[in-house]
């Protein structure tokens, strides 16, 4: 057996599974089930590739293979090949891809994860567009892998940063370029599009098209720019962890870290991140979220959090005497539990007296369904500490026997805006949670049902006309309305 110093006494804890955290923390790997309160088997499965549902508001389900999957999805699910996102009356989404690409969905749309495999620069995906209307900005970096998205009977692929607008409401679609280079491929036609320029694929015609040098507005434009300016805030205000860590990968997921807490780099413990909600003493990482059963892994935590992405795919939480809650994502990076075909978690090391790890549901006896695709596994909150430190950006703590001081933020860098297609950020607050530090929080029981939307404007109909509302705030007309170039059945109008 080995002891562990929790505080105020300490705690018993197996030497063999204690010795093997701490060795796979070490090594990077974070693959293994950390002092699990049960043992399941694991099915066999495959390396994957998943991508983060960001941003979800009002009702979104999402299916597989014609599998219920969840009928009210919630953000930070990871999102499998041949998932389907769709979106009610009410609901919006955003998808982030782990090089910084989004993909974003106003109310009455569907599109399916047709193909999603591979990892940086040999990573493939494709997206099917099947009704209502989709933003997707692409980036292109040293970690973009092939794009392609298809509409109809068409695809289109991007060349550099760029933005597209595509609709369904009238098949066999239309796609707007807002800004960069987009080709379009429909049978034996092909067409270059530029910012500012427009295709609407004819009906009468498996080849036809028409194209436009200019692009109409939509009411949803704005909504698009709105989550722009969250995440080009959240990328002006980091810290130096996300570039030791992860070589400097463009996931915005380690944005939300920087933003809703701190990172200390700890002697002999490598980085440790703290959300500013840990500074209550009845926080607990996994004391908000829900259990989802998920087609080759069975049920994986879906953290509640806003924050809860990638500290619930690797890395470790333990409890530090003194100080609380932080997560050590290990010496070479987040390394996702899918690459390693299982899901193995809770990812819970060193624990609190007393701290009883969250039980996952059992696995179907002879791979039958599960009892419920849904399994809220909020818990009623229980003190560890007296008291504990605030999170601010100022002050020192006390971790593992170490005086640390917060990495400090790195405004300076110039941040690429989304919004403006410039250099430069505009400093929009995240709205609603961890914007700043909370060093006062009220102790108050996890909420036992999904959070509701708030009130939506300008709701979006598959059936009636959408007004046009404000226009985009990326340039139209960047590219300076420039020629287009095109083989097959299309004109220009």
């Amino acid at each position: 057996m080995t002891d562990r110093w929790q505080g105020k006494e300490w705690k018993r804890i197996p030497g063999q599974a204690a010795a093997l955290a701490m060795a796979l923390l070490l090594a990077g790997w974070t693959q293994a089930p950390q002092l699990r309160a049960q043992d399941q088997a694991q099915p066999q499965a495959q390396p994957a590739r998943a991508i983060r549902l960001s941003f979800v508001e009002g009702k979104v389900s999402l299916t597989k293979n014609g599998q219920e999957l969840a009928a009210e999805a919630t953000a930070n699910t990871p999102l499998f090949q041949g998932t389907e996102i769709k979106t009610a009356e009410d609901g919006r989404a955003e998808i982030q891809f782990e090089e910084g690409s989004v993909a974003r969905l106003a109310p009455n749309t569907a599109v399916t994860l047709s193909t999603l495999s591979g990892a940086g620069p040999n990573g493939d995906a494709e997206i099917k567009v099947q009704s209502g209307l989709a933003y997707f900005e692409l980036q292109e970096t040293n970690e973009s892998g092939v794009m392609g998205i298809h509409f109809g009977d068409a695809q289109v692929t991007a060349s550099g940063f760029t933005v597209l607008r595509i609709s369904m409401d009238t098949p066999p679609g239309e796609l707007a370029v807002l800004s960069g280079n987009a080709r379009v491929e429909r049978g034996e036609a092909q067409v270059n599009l530029h910012g500012g320029e427009s295709i609407v694929l004819d009906a009468s015609s498996s080849t036809g098209y028409v194209v436009s040098e200019s692009v109409e507005p939509d009411s949803w434009d704005s909504w698009n720019s709105d989550r722009d300016q969250v995440l080009t805030s959240e990328a002006s205000q980091q810290t130096g962890a996300q570039s030791q860590i992860s070589g400097g990968s463009s996931n915005p997921a380690w944005s939300d870290l920087d933003a809703n807490g701190n990172w200390y780099n700890v002697p002999g413990q490598g980085y440790v991140w703290s959300p500013y909600d840990a500074s209550n003493p009845y926080f607990d990482p996994y004391g908000y979220g829900n259990w989802m059963w998920t087609p080759g892994y069975d049920y994986i935590w879906v953290s509640g959090y806003p924050w809860g992405y990638l500290p619930f795919q690797c890395g470790l939480w333990n409890f530090y005497g003194g100080f609380g809650w932080g997560w050590a994502p290990g010496i070479g990076g987040c390394s996702p539990w899918w690459g390693a075909g299982f899901y193995p978690g809770p990812f819970i090391g060193v624990v609190p007296v007393g701290y009883r790890p969250i039980r996952r549901p059992p696995i179907p006896v002879h791979g039958g369904p599960p009892r419920a695709r849904m399994i809220t596994g909020n818990r009623t909150p229980v003190a560890y500490a007296n008291s504990l430190p605030a999170r601010t950006r100022n002050a020192a703590v006390q971790i593992a026997g170490n005086t640390v001081q917060p990495l400090p933020m790195r405004y300076s860098r110039p941040q690429y805006n989304r919004a403006t297609g410039t250099n430069g950020v505009s400093p929009v607050p995240r709205p609603g949670y961890g914007s700043t530090p909370q060093s006062n929080m009220v102790p108050a029981r996890p909420e036992t049902t999904p959070r509701s939307a708030p009130p939506m404007t300008a709701p979006r109909s598959s059936t009636t006309p959408r007004s046009s509302g404000s226009s985009s705030s990326h340039s139209s007309g960047s590219s300076g309305g420039g020629s287009h170039s095109s083989s097959g059945g299309g004109h220009t109008k």
